[in-house]
């Protein structure tokens, strides 16, 4: 397997028999140990998702022919982040009050597509959340702020996943009423809280 970081062929240190998995670990020290981080895996032209990643993880090597691995500053992909995460979840409010509407007037048939998009995008938008806010907490994602600034951030919401469960449990038994209460009660206050936690976080960026 051929690997590229930025256009340049690296050679990887690997026993026979290795996994994709282990050939994008040891690229990945590769880059760090450049102060920089991984952000897109193109293996034989398709660029690789998370998901994608992880199911191609355990086949061996010899399956690709060719990984392109573009890397980025922590920096560079935080901002990058919180802004496609700050996008998203003012997406998702105006999604999630158009729906509230429908169902409030009892238009199953109208609020239906557009739910439907809205609970892909929650849990798109609950997995960025999470995944910032635990790169943040181990380092990966360095808040350039002193001490009392930091103080200043507001505390990220919790119960995101109990909520979404909730969510899905209340739809499932079609308790549409229901669903509007958590829509409009739950969901909304939690997804206003990351963003005004996800805009604090912004502008703590220089």
């Amino acid at each position: 397997m051929r690997m590229r970081i930025d256009g340049c062929d690296v050679s990887l240190d690997l026993p026979a028999g290795s996994t994709f998995g282990a050939a994008l670990a040891e690229a990945g020290r590769k880059v760090a140990a450049q102060g920089r981080v991984v952000s897109r895996i193109v293996a034989d032209g398709r660029e690789i998702s998370t998901r994608f990643e992880r199911e191609m993880a355990d086949g061996p090597v010899g399956e690709v022919d060719t990984v392109d691995v573009t890397t980025t500053t922590p920096e560079a992909l935080f901002r990058e982040a919180l802004d496609g995460a700050i996008d998203l979840s003012l997406a998702i409010r105006r999604d999630a009050e158009t729906i509230l509407s429908s169902l409030r007037a009892g238009d199953l048939e109208g609020a239906g597509p557009r739910y439907a998009a809205c609970i892909e995008s929650l849990g798109t938008f609950f997995q960025l959340a999470g995944a910032i806010f635990n790169a943040i907490g181990t380092g990966v994602f360095p808040l350039a702020v002193d001490s009392g600034s930091a103080g200043e951030l507001p505390t990220p919401p919790v119960a995101t996943a109990g909520i979404l469960e909730r969510l899905l449990r209340t739809q499932k038994a079609s308790d549409w009423n229901a669903v509007a209460d958590i829509l409009e009660g739950e969901i909304l206050p939690n997804i206003d809280g990351w963003s005004t936690f996800f805009m604090a976080l912004k502008e703590t960026l220089h």
